[in-house]
């Protein structure tokens, strides 16, 4: 259930959120099937947040710290999520239709199942330990586009078109 003070808070803009988790760093965001579509939240800090089913589409969360958080089956489609850290973070079952990732942080996040679509922008995205095992929708050029290593988990489809030594980029 979403906390209706930290929904508030969140309403209030980037800055005014930051301010207030930094005096409340007790706090756990809870926006559980949040409403957030659309919304300007550039740079908002929300680690660890429980973003489990909001609904994100055409957010921009470019910048967010987003570290930890679960966002399980949560609606990011058309979200700006450049330069977005998303390392440790749950987003299992996410729909990333048209989304904006490049640059994005999503070091040893949990993808699977995640909805993809050709739109999506990867440029530079750090992959590097990433589970995308049962996403659907992704391109071998998105990935090519991607940072990756070995330890990078590709779904099936993808994982037979790469070549042995291709994870192994810096």
């Amino acid at each position: 259930m979403t906390n209706e003070q930290h929904l508030s808070m969140i309403n209030q803009g980037p800055e005014a959120w930051n301010e207030w988790i930094k005096n409340n760093s007790e706090e756990t965001p809870e926006l559980f099937q949040a409403d957030l579509r659309g919304k300007q939240l550039p740079g908002i800090h929300l680690p660890k947040a429980n973003l489990k089913e909001a609904k994100l589409q055409s957010a921009n969360l470019s910048n967010a710290v987003l570290t930890d958080a679960s966002l399980r089956k949560a609606k990011l489609q058309e979200a700006n999520l450049q330069r977005a850290n998303f390392e440790n973070a749950d987003l299992r079952g996410v729909n990333l239709f048209e989304a904006n990732l490049q640059f994005a942080n999503l070091q040893n996040a949990d993808l699977q199942g995640a909805q993809f679509s050709e739109e999506v922008l990867f440029t530079q995205a750090n992959l590097k330990g990433t589970n995308l095992i049962g996403a659907t929708g992704l391109t071998l050029a998105q990935i090519e586009s991607a940072i990756t290593d070995k330890t990078t988990k590709l779904p099936d489809y993808l994982d037979e078109e790469m070549e042995d030594g291709f994870l192994l980029q810096m």
